[in-house]
């Protein structure tokens, strides 16, 4: 019985080691052949090890190994946990298709559009209302008119600009397929994107052809500036770490909206220290698969589950993390609705 409750004990502190192992090194590995080996052989070798040094040690000294595992990742989520909490910016003013059912655990295309409103006052503009889109990943698992619709509802959100935060697809194969969806999305002033991670494992070159030919402006790690609201607005693209170039931070202007495009959130320090009044960003798919009470377990960021989803305002910027779109390892989201996120800018000119 003792030698059960030690594997126990180090079957806890493997799981959580794994995990830790996941979300930080683990999913980062561009897409190939071997990367699903990498993951599921890492939990192997680490689950049945774990269980076995603890059942063959039994209640020796080797115990402290596994506790000081269990003690170290254990203040680490509670350190997220206060940051979390400094950080958490306001909830949505409104919500639309936001229920979730305990029942219906199967939430993949139940699209929620959720509404945010901020004060930027140093902003001599009135108000800017942008629809963010992140992760279509769009492939043969869900129908195109499931990504149409989603796009025609942001549409009908009447943004002054709408903006996509990369991963469009998975596999180059499905780019052609973006000219078909993405003419849904119109905006005033445009439509701009980012490309995330899988896009550039796909092909970069393949799915830029295929949105500039659908009319989206892809900012890359360059910026350009909008007329907007009665003000000026700067709005910068950064791709960083999967981008070629290396990203340089844009001059803001005095009085000057500067947002920013990125694929992750990671990227919020670097960003509100180059001045950005908003970053707006996807990649984490709020977890894909979330537990009630726990929330989501897998969540690809070196600083773990510290912004999963929602709004934040970190170091005096606010940082936006959309759920996404579409599903993709597995294809499906389990108590996790994907989203789109509008978000009303508003300025002193206001």
């Amino acid at each position: 019985m003792k030698n059960l409750v030690t594997a126990g004990i180090w079957l806890a502190a493997g799981a959580c080691l794994y995990l830790v192992l996941l979300n930080r090194f683990l999913l980062q590995l561009k897409d190939r052949g071997h990367k699903r080996l990498n993951i599921y052989g890492t939990f192997v070798v680490i689950l049945l090890g774990t269980a076995a040094a603890g059942y063959l040690t039994g209640l020796s000294a080797w115990i402290a190994w596994p506790l000081v595992v269990l003690l170290v990742i254990g203040s680490g989520e509670i350190r997220r946990l206060t940051l979390r909490r400094r950080y958490r910016g306001t909830p949505p003013v409104e919500r639309a298709n936001h229920g979730i059912s305990l029942g219906r655990p199967d939430t993949t295309t139940d699209l929620a559009m959720l509404h945010y409103e901020i004060s930027v006052p140093a902003w001599t503009g009135g108000c800017l209302r942008i629809a963010h889109i992140s992760d279509l990943h769009v492939a043969d698992h869900l129908p195109l008119e499931y990504y149409r619709g989603a796009l025609r509802r942001a549409s009908e959100a009447r943004p002054d600009v709408i903006f996509f935060s990369g991963d469009f697809v998975t596999q180059v194969k499905y780019a052609p397929l973006l000219a078909e969806i993405l003419p849904a999305a119109r905006a005033p002033l445009g439509v701009l994107a980012v490309l995330g991670n899988h896009d550039h494992w796909a092909g970069a070159g393949e799915v830029l052809a295929a949105l500039r030919s659908a009319g989206v402006v892809v900012l890359g790690n360059g910026c350009l500036r909008l007329a907007a609201g009665g003000g000026d607005v700067l709005v910068a693209g950064c791709e960083s770490p999967w981008g070629v170039d290396h990203w340089h931070a844009p001059a803001v202007r005095p009085h000057e909206l500067a947002l920013a495009l990125t694929h992750t959130p990671d990227n919020v320090y670097r960003l509100s220290q180059a001045g950005m009044s908003a970053v707006f960003a996807g990649h984490y798919h709020g977890g894909q698969i979330r537990l009630p009470v726990l929330g989501p377990l897998v969540v690809p960021s070196r600083y773990g589950r510290r912004f999963d989803h929602g709004h934040f305002i970190v170091e005096g910027t606010h940082l936006f993390v959309s759920a996404g779109v579409g599903a993709m390892s597995p294809p499906y989201r389990i108590y996790c609705q994907p989203d789109i996120l509008i978000v009303n800018i508003r300025g002193s000119g206001g």
